[in-house]
């Protein structure tokens, strides 16, 4: 389910034809991170490591070379966001704790894969790249997944008490 739903938020971000919306709201990140808070850290690391390739085969977004660093990146987002989580208790040190973490492995995966790929750039651009190109998206990150989540936890409980 998680997966299909990557594919499916992406897809309708992405169908704009505009890039920078995928950029903007980072759709993969969003789903990967609410699959690990709500259906564990396994999952939301299954989740975030596969949704960018099965994405690509499915509507080529994101793009070859990317999609590679990005499993790598997400795997940590779906996989870090419950256990920080239930470390800190608090939903937004989760979201931007597990955020650096995931832009630094994307920053080291970009430079060692990228010059495997062909992609010549310096480590430092890299990191730099990684979080000046994400910021808006962190943003985001950080106003909807607390909602979105605290919404289906809630609708999960009334469920649970018969109230749906």
């Amino acid at each position: 389910m998680w997966l299909a739903l990557s594919v499916v938020v992406s897809y309708l971000i992405h169908a704009s034809g505009s890039i920078l919306l995928g950029r903007l709201f980072l759709p993969l990140h969003l789903v990967a991170m609410l699959a690990g808070l709500i259906s564990g850290a396994v999952m939301g690391g299954i989740v975030g490591f596969l949704a960018p390739f099965v994405g690509f085969l499915a509507t080529g977004v994101p793009a070859f070379p990317f999609f590679l660093f990005m499993m790598i990146e997400i795997f940590f987002y779906g996989f870090l966001t419950p256990i920080f989580y239930k470390r800190f208790k608090n939903i937004y040190l989760a979201i931007a704790f597990s955020i650096i973490v995931g832009r630094l492995v994307y920053s080291v995966t970009y430079y060692v894969l990228g010059a495997i790929v062909g992609i010549k750039l310096e480590a430092l651009s890299a990191i730099l790249i990684s979080f000046a190109v994400g910021a808006p998206g962190v943003a985001i990150q950080l106003v909807l997944i607390p909602i979105i989540y605290k919404s289906l936890v809630k609708l999960t409980e009334d469920a649970h008490r018969g109230g749906i």
